[in-house]
C-alpha cells in the first residue's frame, strides 16, 4: 500500500484584471495594459478569496501583492517586528533628548544663589556655548562628546583668527570651568549618560603676581601714549590723553581699569573722587563706594580730557552705548597697543608686556614704601583681607627689600653693635 502523501499548505497571491463589460480584452484576465481594476487572487490553506488592489495600474497591483506576501513572509515578519521594536526604542530616546538650547536655559534659570555678576558671566557663557554648538552640529545635549569638546578648547587662543576664539587665558580657564559645570549639570539630569567634559585639561594660567611698574616706567609710559598718538594715522586713534588720565588715575588709587573706564565725570568733586569698587568677574562681588583723594596732577588730566563725539558727555571714557564690559575690554586692547611702544623689563632683567593691572600693584608697592602699614594699604585696595594684599602686593621687590634691610641696620645699630654695610 503506497504511503499517503500529506497535503502541503501552499501559497498563492497573483494579480489579475477585472475588466469592465465594454473592455475589448475582457477575456484575458492577465492583460496588464488596460485601465481596468486590478485585483488580487489569493490561495491561502486550500482557500481561495479575491481582494481588490485598490489600484489599475499593474505594477502597483504588482506591488500590493508583494505587500501580501511579506506579511506572510516569516523572516520578513520577524525583520519587520525587530524594525518596529528599534523604532520605539529610537522613539523613547527622542522623547527624552533634551535640546542643548533649552538644557542652556534650565541651568542658567536655576541658579540662585550667584549675585547678578556671576549670572552676567554665566550667561555669557551660555551664549558662548550656544553659538559653538551651532556650528558644531550639536543639537542635543547627549550629542556633545569628549572630542568635540576638546576641539572647541584646543581653538581658544589669545591669538586666535576667530574673534569669539580669542580668549586671553583667564578668560580660558573661566570658561572651561563652567562649561565643565554645564556638562556635570547636565549628566546628573540624565540628559547625556557620561559627562564629555571629564577628560578635558585645566587651561594653564600663569597666576604670578605681575610686576609693579619704577617711577622711571611710569614716566617711560606716559611718554609712549604721545608715541601712540603721533604714530596714530587717524584722529580716532589719538587717544594718548585719554590713556594718561586712566593711568595716572590708577597709579594713585589703585584702582582697577574697568572701575576706571566707568566713571561718571560727576564723581569728581575738587580733588576728592568717588568711586565704586567692583570685584573681578567669577568673584563674589563688592560694589563698594570709596573716596580717594586725587594729586593735583591727576585732576588736571581727567579736567583736561578732550570729548571725542562718541563718549557720552557724563562720562569721561565710556559711551554708554554699549555694556560695561565691552567698554573696559574695548580700552584693554587700547592700551595692549602701547607695547608697540615700550622695552619693560622686570627686576630680573627679562622684558615683560605692560599690562594696566601694574598700575594697582606700583600704588600698593608705592604706599607700604612710604611707610603705610600694610593693613591700610589693604583698606585702600578694597581687599576683604590682609592676607589677600599680603599675597598679592606685598612681593619682595629689590626696593622693598633694601628698605627692610636699611631698617634692620638701624635698629641693630640703635642696639648698640656695629654693623659694615
Amino acid at each position: 500500500m503506497a504511503q499517503e502523501i500529506e497535503p502541503i499548505a501552499s501559497l498563492t497571491i497573483t494579480v489579475f484584471t477585472r475588466h469592465s463589460a465594454d473592455c475589448p480584452k475582457k477575456d484575458k484576465p492577465q492583460w496588464k495594459q488596460c485601465n481596468c481594476r486590478k485585483s488580487l487572487y489569493i490561495y491561502e490553506d486550500g482557500k481561495v478569496r479575491y481582494a481588490s488592489a485598490k489600484t489599475r495600474s499593474w505594477e502597483e497591483a504588482e506591488r500590493a501583492a508583494q505587500r501580501e506576501r511579506d506579511k506572510r513572509n516569516p523572516v520578513k515578519i520577524e525583520l519587520l517586528k525587530i524594525a518596529e521594536s528599534e523604532a520605539a526604542k529610537r522613539a523613547a530616546e527622542l522623547a527624552q533628548l533634551k535640546p542643548i538650547g533649552e538644557a542652556l536655559d534650565q541651568w542658567l534659570a536655576g541658579m540662585k544663589g550667584p549675585t547678578k555678576t556671576s549670572i552676567d558671566a554665566y550667561t555669557s557663557t551660555t551664549r558662548r556655548i550656544l553659538k559653538w554648538a551651532g556650528g558644531a552640529k550639536v543639537v542635543f545635549v547627549s550629542d556633545l562628546t569628549p572630542a568635540l569638546l576638546d576641539k572647541w578648547r584646543g581653538s581658544w587662543s589669545p591669538e586666535a583668527k576667530e574673534p569669539e576664539n580669542r580668549l586671553a587665558l583667564t578668560t580660558q580657564a573661566a570658561l572651561l570651568t563652567r562649561v565643565k559645570a554645564f556638562c556635570k549639570w547636565a549628566t546628573g539630569m540624565e540628559y547625556t549618560k557620561r559627562n564629555p567634559a571629564l577628560t578635558l585639561k585645566a587651561i594653564p594660567v600663569d597666576e604670578s603676581q605681575t610686576w609693579p611698574l619704577t617711577r622711571t616706567q611710569f614716566d617711560e609710559l606716559l611718554v609712549a601714549t604721545q608715541t601712540l598718538d603721533a604714530n596714530a594715522r587717524y584722529k580716532s586713534g589719538r587717544i594718548g590723553e585719554h590713556l594718561r588720565a586712566i593711568f595716572l588715575v590708577q597709579r594713585w588709587t589703585g584702582l582697577r581699569i574697568g572701575d576706571v573706564v566707568t566713571l561718571p565725570k560727576s564723581a569728581l568733586r575738587g580733588n576728592r573722587l568717588s568711586a565704586i569698587i567692583r570685584k573681578k568677574r567669577n568673584r563674589k562681588p563688592l560694589a563698594a563706594r570709596m573716596d580717594f583723594i586725587l594729586p593735583d596732577i591727576v585732576v588736571a588730566a581727567l579736567n583736561a580730557i578732550p570729548r571725542r563725539k562718541e563718549e557720552h558727555p557724563d562720562y569721561y571714557f565710556w559711551s554708554k552705548t554699549c555694556k560695561e564690559e565691552t567698554n573696559v575690554n574695548n580700552w584693554v586692547r587700547k592700551v595692549d597697543k602701547l607695547n608697540d611702544f615700550l622695552e619693560f623689563t622686570n627686576e630680573s632683567g627679562d622684558p615683560m608686556d605692560f599690562r594696566s593691572h601694574m598700575l594697582r600693584d606700583m600704588f600698593a608697592v608705592e604706599m607700604l614704601l612710604a611707610g603705610v602699614p600694610i593693613e591700610k594699604v589693604s583698606k585702600l585696595l578694597a581687599h576683604e583681607s590682609v592676607n589677600m594684599t599680603e599675597r598679592y602686593y606685598a612681593k619682595w621687590t629689590a626696593s622693598r627689600k633694601q628698605q627692610l634691610e636699611d631698617e634692620a641696620v638701624a635698629a641693630m645699630r640703635r642696639m648698640g653693635v656695629t654693623v659694615s654695610v
